[in-house]
């Protein structure tokens, strides 16, 4: 979570209406108490620097000084950090709207800038200069499998480690090093298509990557775990299905509750090496898992598609139905921004209604990290992601989802892990068309 800070009380007021606007309330707004020098507000930021939020600090043209003295002041802290000056006299004397998109595109450099210095650390000062966008994503493609199949499959190397920039309709771009490697485009319902690719791959060292990031993402954790700390009267209940958001939200949640439920939705048509997957890691965790079956009845519904997805409905329900003995359950999920436009539009908490569970809370701690955070926090803490990640995966449904890409139905089929009906249903459409 973040903590916008602004010189003047006047200055913060505007902001506090955009944090209720746009995100219920749950970031942090404060002031320096409209000091102008740096020694009339280094008490201030004494104080404001014990806070775990990650700071975002913004200042008009006037206060170009403060906010250089500042800024070096927090360079010495050595934990993540961003600031910027408006293009306004003042922070308040810019539009409602404009001020909220600043606010949307630091937010995205935290998870999305990076630093190339032999190895990719996280910077939002974005050294690297990767295309900042609120809807986009970064991870990191690695594993032997990952390399194998992209190599067989698209005739692109990506060497060890690969940073992948995650564009928007699941356009991504490949860097190994400094470089760009390669664009391929993964759009749902159309082929796979290497865009244009360069024969230059790095051999880069996962574990280095872990080292230099440990200090930023575990001011994110701490972050992260400041912000679930006010949910402490509740029951816990974390949604998991084996994939890298939930299972980063399930580790995350257990150091900071004693009790903590794990509801496993197990679909019919589940992802393979899920059930060994949760199983081994809830014993390493040491977490309650509650598991539900949910049987997809294909002749009955026919085969998901985007306009009709009813097993969603099914999956739902049955998380529901599973937790409905609860007093006073509270949903913690993995969504996070980078995931779409409609995630990121969220705020972090969110109240639900209905008719199992009555008025419920769900809320998001790890709505603000990239893919790659959430891939670096898993293996920082001693666990490896689902296996299907080492293979090309960029997250997990089911092996009969509608947002499968062409990329993910060709890793199954490869696998000969493809159900038989839906392959026949897939490969027959692209002979018609």
């Amino acid at each position: 979570m973040f903590h916008v800070i602004v010189r003047a009380r006047k200055d913060a007021k505007a902001l506090q209406y955009i944090n209720e606007r746009n995100y219920g309330g749950f970031l942090k707004v404060s002031s320096l108490g409209g000091g102008r020098k740096f020694n009339e507000v280094e008490d201030t930021l004494e104080e404001l620097k014990k806070d775990p939020y990650i700071p975002i600090l913004l200042f008009g043209e006037k206060e170009k000084e403060l906010a250089k003295d500042i800024s070096e002041y927090f360079l010495e802290l050595s934990r993540p950090f961003y600031s910027r000056i408006l293009r306004t006299k003042k922070v308040r004397n810019m539009r409602v709207d404009e001020l909220y998109a600043h606010l949307e595109e630091i937010k995205a450099r935290f998870r999305l800038g990076i630093e190339w210095d032999r190895t990719y650390k996280l910077n939002p000062e974005n050294p690297l200069n990767i295309e900042i966008n609120p809807d986009y994503d970064i991870y990191l493609a690695f594993g032997d499998g990952f390399r194998k199949n992209m190599r067989e499959l698209l005739g692109v190397d990506i060497g060890s480690v690969s940073l992948v920039l995650r564009k928007l309709m699941n356009q991504e771009v490949y860097y190994s090093g400094s470089m760009k490697i390669a664009e391929v485009s993964k759009r749902i319902g159309e082929e796979t298509e290497v865009l244009w690719r360069i024969p230059h791959t790095e051999e880069i060292s996962l574990e280095d990557i872990i080292r230099a990031n440990e200090n930023y993402i575990g001011a994110f954790e701490d972050a992260s775990k400041s912000f679930l700390e006010q949910f402490k009267d509740y029951d816990i209940i974390v949604p998991w299905s084996g994939g890298k958001d939930s299972t980063a939200t399930l580790i995350l949640a257990s150091k900071v509750f004693k009790n903590v439920t794990a509801v496993y939705v197990k679909m019919e048509y589940e992802m393979p090496r899920t059930d060994e997957y949760i199983e081994e890691l809830a014993k390493k965790l040491g977490i309650n898992v509650v598991e539900t079956f949910v049987s997809m009845p294909i002749d009955m519904y026919g085969i998901p598609t985007h306009y009709n997805r009813w097993c969603t409905k099914m999956k739902v329900e049955a998380l529901y139905r599973a937790i409905e003995e609860f007093e006073n359950p509270i949903l913690v999920v993995g969504d996070r921004d980078g995931e779409s436009a409609k995630r990121r539009l969220k705020p972090p908490v969110i109240e639900r209604e209905n008719e199992i569970l009555g008025t419920f809370l769900e809320i998001m701690p790890i709505k603000f990290w990239s893919g790659m955070m959430v891939q670096l926090y898993i293996l920082m803490n001693g666990f490896d992601l689902h296996p299907l990640y080492y293979e090309g995966f960029y997250r997990l449904g089911c092996t009969i989802c509608p947002s499968l890409a062409d990329w993910e139905i060709k890793l199954l089929d490869k696998r000969n892990e493809l159900p038989e009906f839906f392959r026949r249903f897939i490969f027959g459409q692209k002979e018609e068309e």
